[in-house]
């Protein structure tokens, strides 16, 4: 019982810290706007986790096993898909956790600032980053993406997109048109031909 507790205790925690840290990353993230979260005092949080830095690596250990589960999942469909196919599928897969996981979206950010400013490109955000441009240099060999531009430059804008789509408002008729995040991606795959 009481080891179920603390477990409880411990998801709350990361689940107050991932929303901080999505919005204002690791360096504006206070430590008490956390523990106001949890709605626990400074000590109980600290008996968890020794210090915000403690903290932001364990959201960022969890996510990066959970894009190795992501990157790895087998294609949904058979006989193998293509490559172009296989990238939108994968960026399905990604769009989905930016829209409904806050830890993932928060140690994205983390593992960015971490890059940033640490030289960390063996990392998390590395990785994806890695995956993102081996796919689309994969795609654009079988000529199912545009090869008129550089590879990293078309990952870039797509992990772009989908990072900004985690924290864009559908727009509704108040401003005009009403767009749905939907709408704007298929936007996107037409003009990079993932159709």
């Amino acid at each position: 019982m009481k080891q179920a507790r603390a477990w409880l205790t411990r998801e709350r925690v990361l689940d107050a810290a991932a929303e901080e840290f999505a919005v204002h990353g690791f360096a504006a993230t206070k430590v008490e706007a956390v523990v106001a979260r949890t709605g626990m005092t400074k000590g109980a949080l600290y008996a968890h986790f020794g210090s915000k830095h403690q903290l932001a690596s364990a959201l960022v250990d969890e996510s990066a096993e959970h894009w190795k589960r992501l990157r790895d999942a087998p294609a949904d469909t058979l006989p193998r898909p293509t490559a172009g196919a296989a990238l939108t599928e994968l960026l399905g897969r990604m769009r989905g956790q930016f829209e409904t996981n806050v830890r993932f979206r928060a140690a994205l950010r983390l593992a960015a600032d971490c890059e940033r400013y640490e030289g960390d490109s063996d990392g998390f955000f590395g990785d994806i980053r890695r995956e993102m441009v081996t796919s689309v240099r994969r795609a654009q060999q079988e000529r199912e993406i545009t090869p008129s531009y550089p590879a990293e430059s078309l990952a870039y804008l797509i992990l772009a997109v989908l990072y900004g789509f985690s924290y864009m408002p559908t727009w509704d008729a108040s401003h005009g048109v009403p767009v749905e995040p939907d709408d704007a991606w298929h936007v996107l795959r037409t003009a990079l031909r993932l159709g």
